[in-house]
């Protein structure tokens, strides 16, 4: 008996004294892909530096090194705890790097990534036959290394790759979505994701735009018909982000169209009352898509599928905007689809307009899985998180994007807000903070658990880090803004500010919006001239 006492006396010293030994820690091994043509690009974020819990006598160190050569580009480490990106980098003599670092500097500090790998680019240079050689536009394969010495680290910073968490994953998606593999930190998808989702607050705008249905309706009226493959296509010109409306037919194939019915949009010769989630798809066939100026052209309706297809061979991420099926109310009268009307049927009113939204959403999601594409898409979503788990297992709503949209005059607005943030919120890229008249709920100053906001806009950013959005309303020409129903609205700027480009930039937090627009050009003009303001 007292033999096994010493025995386990002396095992459990050995491992007090294991633990609390510096040679204890703790390691992880990642490999990873940087994009040189985003490290060197103008949206490159190059704030480095590790976030982490330091006992006395630790260290987190963060290593990584180009696969092919072996050679270390990048090398950061914090002996103390930080809730900042901070570290110091190590000065190495290129002597001391390996043939692999043939092409740095004499001297080079370890935080210097961009210097290491315009470097390993050169020296590819040297043994490529390609000719011009594309300097500064491949991918590097990079291998990471983890170390925690009696420490914990929260969070590390590199530029080129992202946030990092202590598992080796992008810390700003969920661990089982295709952006969290830092395998795919080169791919659009990721990087295009990952800078909506880090808005920079110390720049004098930094907007997140959202083509909506691509560009469309220049050249007085004779570009592109909206969301035509061509519109889809030239959306590259101005942002990574499209943002197009998905409807349902009868027969339950899904369209890319704003409008229910076909006259606007269309050469279709029936009613401007039949709407085609009362018409089967084969409908659509045959017709072609009008023009701004009503001219007819050559381009065809798209389905979700022939959407998701143009999005990879474009390299564009597209932010889904489900049109349900709704009521058709005018002048405060149901003239279509009263079914659907809550005012006169009440909730099996409101569970039918849901059901066909979570008929569209499960229908986009099968579509884009079976083409490997869900990296590509996001939801605007007016529902909670727990309501989409009622449709679709935890396992695939983790492999999607959401952008929760708040409504104008939605009363539970701090709380659905809250409900994303507690349930879904590494799922979230932004949050559509909508509002209409500068007296709107959303603009107003907020009090929450004692905590006091400038508007709801400041209220997203601070709770979540993430952008507050808008949809800035344009007129589309002299018949104002058009509906879901295609119907015609001049727009009153005295009722609804979100037309009025410079007004939208006055507001507080109102520069790191993400912002769905018809009018791409001219809110890249907004940012250019902003940005260019001298100091």
């Amino acid at each position: 008996m007292n033999n096994k006492k010493e025995f386990l006396r002396a095992v459990f010293c050995a491992c007090a004294i294991l633990l609390s030994s510096p040679l204890f820690a703790y390691q992880k091994d990642v490999e990873a892909t940087i994009s040189l043509a985003n490290l060197f690009g103008v949206y490159a974020d190059m704030e480095s530096g590790i976030k982490g819990t330091v006992n006395s006598g630790g260290k987190i160190e963060v290593v990584v090194r180009d696969k092919t050569t072996n050679t270390i580009v990048f090398q950061v480490s914090i002996t103390s705890t930080s809730t900042s990106f901070s570290g110091i980098g190590i000065n190495y003599k290129k002597a001391d790097l390996g043939t692999g670092a043939i092409y740095y500097p004499n001297v080079w500090n370890s935080k210097d990534i961009k210097t290491a790998l315009g470097s390993i680019d050169r020296k590819r240079y040297d043994s490529s036959t390609i000719r011009p050689y594309p300097i500064f536009k491949n991918n590097i394969d990079l291998k990471i290394k983890i170390t925690e010495t009696n420490a914990t680290m929260n969070i590390c910073k590199i530029p080129g790759i992202g946030l990092i968490d202590r598992n080796g994953g992008n810390a700003l998606f969920d661990s089982r979505h295709y952006c969290h593999d830092l395998k795919n930190a080169a791919s659009l998808p990721t990087i295009v994701w990952s800078r909506m989702k880090q808005p920079d607050i110390s720049k004098p705008i930094d907007l997140s735009i959202a083509a909506h249905r691509g560009i469309w309706g220049d050249n007085l009226g004779a570009g592109s018909p909206e969301n035509s493959i061509e519109a889809i296509k030239r959306t590259k010109q101005f942002t990574d982000i499209l943002e197009s409306d998905i409807m349902i037919t009868k027969d339950k194939q899904l369209i890319v169209s704003h409008d229910y019915n076909m006259d606007r949009l269309s050469d279709y010769s029936g009613s401007e009352r039949d709407y085609l989630f009362n018409l089967n798809g084969n409908v659509l066939d045959n017709l072609h898509l009008r023009r701004r100026n009503m001219q007819v052209s050559n381009f065809k309706y798209l389905k979700f599928g022939d959407l998701v297809d143009a999005l990879v061979a474009n390299d564009l991420v597209l932010t889904i905007d489900i049109k349900d099926i709704i009521a058709r109310i005018k002048n405060g009268v149901c003239i279509d689809n009263c079914e659907y009307d809550p005012k006169t049927h009440g909730e099996e009113a409101r569970r039918k307009t849901k059901e066909s939204w979570m008929d569209i959403f499960k229908g986009c999601i099968r579509i884009a899985a079976s083409k490997h594409a869900l990296q590509y898409i996001a939801f605007k979503v007016p529902h909670t998180y727990d309501d989409l788990k009622n449709y679709m297992s935890e396992d695939t709503l983790s492999q999607v994007l959401f952008m929760p949209v708040i409504q104008p005059g939605r009363q539970d607005y701090l709380d659905f807000t809250d409900s994303w943030i507690s349930h879904g919120n590494e799922r979230v890229i932004a949050y559509e903070t909508n509002f209409k008249p500068s007296t709107d709920q959303a603009l107003k100053p907020i009090t929450r658990e004692g905590k006091a906001y400038q508007n709801f806009l400041h209220y997203v950013y601070a709770r979540t880090g993430l952008r507050p959005g808008c949809y800035p309303e344009e007129p589309m020409g002299p018949k104002g803004i058009v509906s879901r129903w295609a119907d015609w609205k001049i727009k009153d700027l005295t009722q609804d500010i979100r037309g009025d480009h410079y007004l939208l930039m006055t507001i507080p937090y109102g520069k790191i919006m993400v912002l769905t627009t018809d009018r791409p050009d001219i809110w890249q003009k907004v940012a250019e001239i902003y940005n260019n303001i001298p100091k």
